[in-house]
């Protein structure tokens, strides 16, 4: 699947080998938290988030898909902005 020209599938498979999934995982986690599109984010979901939360397994691999996939939707621009921070896409 493709969004903004990013193929998703690369970029999950390359967050396998991120040093820093708990820093990434904050940052798309900040982004949710803080959209004006809160209709992406389901109770079940959100629900969901937050058990990850407290049992501190928000960097987990379904954890940072759940997020990405999520974050996405909400904020694709903030989303593909963080994800070239971390190096897992290429600038445009």
């Amino acid at each position: 699947m493709r969004v903004a020209g990013v193929d998703l599938g690369e970029v999950k498979s390359r967050l396998e080998t991120l040093r820093s999934k708990s820093l990434l995982a904050e940052e798309l986690l900040d982004i949710l938290l803080t959209t004006y599109n809160h209709s992406v984010v389901s109770p079940e979901s959100g629900g969901e988030m937050v058990r990850l939360f407290i049992a501190k397994e928000l960097d987990s691999p379904d954890a940072l898909q759940m997020l990405l996939d999520l974050s996405l939707k909400a904020e694709p621009e903030k989303t593909l902005k963080v994800l070239r921070g971390h190096g897992l896409v290429s600038e445009p």
